[in-house]
Formats: structure tokens, sequence, C-alpha cells
């Protein structure tokens, strides 16, 4: 299955993964500031601000994640043969404990945004279908996303 986000050039996914390791190299490399006596809260707040300020568009997509949408098992219509396949697709529980049907996948829509005047997707109103436009502003912004992901976090924050 592709999605738009798929569709980034090998240059962006490469970036992506060049600054996502950046990001985990510095976060293993902090220790505590000793000359201090930082504690283990300031030391988080230290490595928070740093990646805020030098990987800004990776907080934005981590905020603004996909989640998978699939119908419910009472709406599917799929025919119960008793096998094991069957249960196996229809067994699978949603954030409300209620099962869905992994045949029936209606889409994806973003972790984070929300349609406050329910013009999302018909089979989620007051969700916002996945790539959001945060997403798609940064995807479409190769060479500045970590400049662009600054001004949406900022607007997305206040």
């Amino acid at each position: 299955m592709t999605t738009p986000d798929t569709e980034l050039t090998v240059e962006q996914w490469k970036r992506r993964a060049l600054r996502a390791e950046g990001a985990v190299r510095h976060a293993l490399w902090m220790s505590p500031l000793t000359y201090n006596n930082e504690t283990a809260e300031q030391m988080r707040d230290r490595f928070h601000q740093h990646i805020e300020a030098t990987y800004p568009d990776l907080i934005t997509r981590y905020a603004h994640q996909p989640i998978e949408v699939y119908k419910r098992v009472d709406a599917c219509g799929c025919e119960d043969d008793g096998s094991d396949e069957y249960e196996n697709d229809h067994s699978e529980p949603s954030d409300d404990d209620e099962n869905v049907c992994i045949r029936s996948y209606l889409g994806q829509v973003c972790e984070h945004c929300e349609d406050e005047d329910g013009d999302g997707p018909e089979w989620k109103p007051y969700a916002v279908e996945w790539p959001c436009p945060p997403i798609r502003a940064i995807n479409a912004t190769p060479g500045n996303a970590e400049v662009l992901a600054a001004g949406l976090t900022i607007a997305l924050e206040g």
C-alpha cells in the first residue's frame, strides 16, 4: 500500500534517517552535568531543548503519526465461516476495546490533528486524514524541513 508519505524521494528519506541518527547519537552521548549537580529532570529538559532546537521536524513527525482505521467487526460484512483465519482477522482490539476487522481497512488519520467541524473522512469525521497538513508541508519542503517544522511546532503549541 502506498501512502503519500512513502512517495518521498530517496534524498528525503536519507535526510530523515541521518537526522534521526543524529538525535539518537546525541541522546546516547549525553551525561549529567556533574559540576552543576544536574538532576535527571534537568538533564531531560536540556535534552528536550536541544532536540526542539536542532530537530523540530522530527518532533512534528513524532506528534503527527498515522493511525490505521478499520471497520468494527459488527459492521464489516464478512461472513463468519468459523475458520481460524476469520477469527484472526476479527480479533484485533481497537482503542475503545471494540474488535475490528483487519480485512476492512478504511484509511489512516493523524494521531494529533482533529477536525472540529466534522469535515474529516466519512468513516471518522472528526479526524484528519494522514498525511495531515503539517506532515504534507514538511514533505513538500525537502531543503528547509527543519525551518518549516519549527514554525509548525510553534503554531501547534500556540
